[in-house]
């Protein structure tokens, strides 16, 4: 199993019926838009996906961003 998508906003996650959800992991929250973004930053993504992959016992990964 692996995740396979991130579905960010309605339009996208009415895709997820098309996947073969026994073999991929579909994460949802809401489009990062300006019209939504208050529901998408209260949705924390990055962490939905780590703890899925640790759930697969994979290594969770670092999502930020090094200083430039």
């Amino acid at each position: 199993m692996c995740i396979r998508d991130r579905l960010w906003g309605a339009y996208a996650q009415k895709k997820k019926k098309l996947m073969d959800t026994d073999k991929d992991v579909a994460l949802t929250a809401a489009h990062p838009s300006p019209l939504s973004a208050s529901k998408f930053f209260g949705s924390k993504p990055f962490s939905a996906a780590n703890r899925a992959l640790e759930d697969m016992d994979k290594e969770p990964i670092d999502w930020q961003i090094p200083n430039l």
